[in-house]
């Protein structure tokens, strides 16, 4: 498996797009702290919503395509005693390390140099580069779900704007909706249920908790706040970013498994 993480590292590396994602980053961070407030709460929410767009939808799109296309290439490696374990997970960590690097050289150097000087929003900023590498995997382990069932590239692409599209979006509307037609009715607990099936909205929420910001976080972060606390909510996040990672990669390893090539 390690032979297989270096190579895909090396193949993402060649193909220059995870400099072009590193400098997509650099680039948007950089216009950020020029019209925004340095070293204050807006640049930090300004960058939190980046890294909750960009991380999400580059990481399902490309390692969805990347997944597709190599499998021409594993077909070889399979023939060449290569088992099915080492070379998907090697993928998967391969592809997941190469964008984290991506990550953390577009946004993390620009980041720690802009918020170096006031050490409270510097160890925000360094929660949101670990929320970044876990939504990285998380979106990872997606994408490889997706293209264990499908094997059209457009329509592998196709589901994966739609995902990126639902938890951005459409998630929060449901929730809205939830709440106006059933606020009657005791839903402190059937909310925060749904808010745990949104790995950006757990990662917003917890961000913002520790901010002035937070009043910017609405009903679903009122509910989690008040049922869990913040040591709960602390503790429930990595919980449920971890089954995000874990759950959907284990699906499509053993999809992969059974895939006949």
């Amino acid at each position: 498996m390690k032979e297989i993480l270096l190579f895909e590292i090396k193949e993402n590396i060649r193909s220059r797009w995870i400099f072009i994602y590193s400098g997509l980053l650099a680039f948007v961070m950089l216009v950020l702290s020029f019209f925004g407030d340095q070293n204050g709460i807006r640049l930090l929410v300004s960058t939190m919503n980046l890294t909750l767009i960009v991380i999400p939808l580059y990481s399902i799109t490309f390692s969805g395509m990347t997944f597709l296309e190599s499998m021409p290439f594993s077909e070889v490696l399979l023939s060449k005693s290569v088992t099915r374990k080492s070379l998907f997970f090697g993928k998967f960590f391969g592809i997941t390390t190469s964008l984290s690097i991506g990550l953390l050289l577009g946004l993390g150097i620009p980041g720690f140099f802009l918020f170096m000087s006031d050490a409270k929003f510097l160890f925000l900023f360094l929660e949101l580069l670990i929320f970044g590498i876990f939504l990285t995997n998380i979106f990872v382990a997606l994408a490889f779900l997706t293209s264990s069932f499908i094997r059209r590239g457009e329509i592998v692409l196709t589901i994966s704007l739609l995902v990126w599209l639902y938890f951005f979006i459409f998630f929060d509307a449901i929730v809205f909706m939830f709440s106006l037609y059933l606020g009657d009715y005791p839903i402190e607990i059937p909310s925060l249920i749904i808010i745990l099936l949104n790995p950006i909205d757990l990662v917003r929420i917890f961000i913002l908790l520790q901010t002035s910001a937070a009043a910017l976080l609405g009903f679903s972060g009122a509910i989690l706040l008040k049922t869990l606390g913040m040591t709960g909510v602390l503790l429930i996040t990595f919980l449920f970013l971890s089954l995000w990672v874990s759950i959907p990669l284990l699906i499509s390893y053993l999809r992969f498994q059974k895939r006949n090539f």
